[in-house]
C-alpha cells in the first residue's frame, strides 16, 4: 500500500522556493530582504514510558531519517498522559499501554480522540538485577519470594500508570488460579471459574494441588489468611506490604529499574519488555519463557484465556487505585488527538503499525499484532491495514 503521506523532503524543498521567492517581492519592497531556513516539522507525541527503548532510541530516529520529519516525545504513565491531553497539551499523537484507558478517557463520551488501533500486546514479569534475589526456572512458587515480609517489592502506581493496575490484575488473577479448583462461581460469560482453572492446569488435579498446597502453606499458614483466599497475594503485596514499607509505587514503569540498581527494591513488578531493554533478570520457566503462565501474565490474544482475566478487575486499595475495569489483555493502542491533528501525524501511526514499527517491538519484546484493529471512525489513510475486533476477543480488551 502506498504511503498516506509522500516523504517530507519533497514537500519542504518546495516550500521553501516559495518562502524565497516571497522573501525577494518582500525584500524589494522595503529596501532590502532576508531569507530565513524554515525549521524542519514536528509531531508532538505522548508514548507509555514502556515504549521509551523501541520508539524513543530506535523507531523514532528511523522516521526521522526517513521522513525528515522530527518527532517530540514525552514518555510517561497513560493515565497521567491522558489527564495532559485532557488539561490541553497539544500532543497530536497519544500512545497508550492500555486500550481501555485510551477509550475510556479519551474517546467515550469525550472529544480528544475519535478513533485508536490496537496494534501490540505485552506481558507482566517478575524482575530483579541482584542475583541474591534470583527465582530459579525450576521453582514454581515465586509469589513466596516476593511477598515474604523481608522482600522489598516496586511497582507503577496504579493511579497514574497501567503498568501499576496491571500488576495488580497479576497478582489477583494468581490467586485465583491456585484456589479455584472448585470455585463455581460465575463472574463474567456463562462459565464457572473453575472451568477455567481446571482448563489451565489440564484437569490434572495433582498438578493443581502442588500449588494449592504451597499457597495455603504460605498465606494461611505464615501470614493468617484464611485457607484459599484467592485475594491473599494480592493483599499481601499491595496492601501489607505497602504499609509496612517493603513495597514502593512509582509514578512510571521507565523508573522501577532504578529501584533495583540503587538496592532500595528487591524485585520490580514490570512488563517483559522492560527487562529486556533495561538489562533486568526476570522470572522464567525452564523452556526461557515467561515463569508467570499465560493465564496469569495478561499476554494472551486467546478468547478462553482472555475471559478467564474478566474473572477479576484492575481496582486497588484507597492509594493505588484507577476504577473497576474487568482484568484485560494488555494492549497498546494509538491515536492521533482531535485538536492538534499534525499533517505527519497519520503517517507516524502507518509507520507505527506497520512493518518498521513491528520489528522495533518485536526487538524490544513486545508482541506486536500481525492484524491490528481498530476502534471508532479510523482514517480512511488507514483502513486498510486494520480490522474490526476480533469476535474471540472481550469488549473489556479495547473499551
Amino acid at each position: 500500500m502506498e504511503n498516506p503521506i509522500k516523504p517530507a523532503s519533497t514537500k519542504w524543498v518546495g516550500i521553501s522556493v516559495v518562502l524565497l521567492v516571497v522573501g525577494i517581492v518582500i525584500g524589494f519592497a522595503a529596501g532590502h530582504y532576508t531569507v530565513s531556513t524554515p525549521s524542519k516539522p514536528a509531531i508532538n507525541t505522548f508514548a507509555a514510558g514502556s515504549l521509551k527503548y523501541a520508539l524513543g532510541n530506535d523507531f523514532n530516529p528511523e522516521f526521522t531519517n526517513l521522513t525528515g520529519v522530527r518527532v517530540g516525545m514525552t514518555f510517561s504513565g497513560s493515565i497521567s498522559g491522558a489527564r495532559e491531553v485532557q488539561e490541553g497539551k497539544n500532543y497530536s499523537v497519544f500512545i497508550s499501554a492500555s486500550a481501555p484507558i485510551l477509550y475510556q478517557d479519551l474517546m467515550n463520551q469525550t472529544h480528544y480522540a475519535s478513533w485508536q488501533i490496537i496494534f501490540s500486546a505485552n506481558e507482566m514479569a517478575i524482575t530483579w538485577v541482584n542475583s541474591k534475589y534470583s527465582i530459579p526456572s525450576s521453582y514454581p512458587y515465586w509469589f513466596e519470594n516476593i511477598t515474604n515480609n523481608s522482600a522489598i517489592v516496586a511497582a507503577s502506581n496504579a493511579s497514574l500508570d497501567p503498568s501499576g493496575f496491571q500488576a495488580i490484575e497479576t497478582m489477583k488473577l494468581a490467586g485465583v488460579l491456585y484456589t479455584g479448583w472448585d470455585n463455581t462461581t460465575v463472574i463474567k460469560g456463562s462459565e464457572p471459574v473453575s472451568y477455567y482453572v481446571r482448563l489451565a492446569f489440564n484437569n490434572n488435579f495433582t498438578e493443581y494441588m502442588n500449588y494449592n498446597r504451597a499457597y495455603n502453606n504460605w498465606f494461611h499458614d505464615k501470614f493468617g489468611y484464611p485457607m484459599n483466599d484467592s485475594m491473599a497475594l494480592y493483599h499481601q503485596i499491595f496492601i501489607s506490604k505497602y504499609l509496612n514499607g517493603t513495597t514502593k509505587l512509582t509514578t512510571v514503569e521507565i523508573g522501577l529499574d532504578g529501584y533495583l540498581t540503587a538496592g532500595t527494591a528487591d524485585y520490580a513488578l514490570t512488563y517483559v519488555s522492560q527487562a529486556i531493554n533495561q538489562g533486568l533478570d526476570y522470572y522464567q520457566n525452564s523452556t526461557g519463557a515467561n515463569g508467570l503462565p499465560t493465564w496469569i501474565n495478561l499476554g494472551s490474544v486467546n478468547k478462553t484465556v482472555d475471559d478467564f482475566y474478566e474473572q477479576i478487575n484492575e481496582s486497588g486499595p484507597a492509594w493505588d487505585n484507577v476504577g473497576n475495569l474487568p482484568g484485560a489483555p494488555i494492549f497498546y493502542s494509538v491515536t492521533v488527538i482531535n485538536n492538534y491533528t499534525n499533517p505527519y501525524a497519520i503517517q507516524y501511526v502507518y509507520d507505527l503499525i506497520t512493518g518498521l514499527g513491528q520489528q522495533y517491538l518485536s526487538m524490544s519484546k513486545f508482541d506486536p499484532l500481525s492484524q491490528p484493529f481498530y476502534v471508532g471512525n479510523v482514517p480512511s489513510q488507514l483502513k486498510g491495514l486494520v480490522v474490526t475486533p476480533p469476535s474471540y476477543l472481550p469488549v473489556s480488551s479495547y473499551d
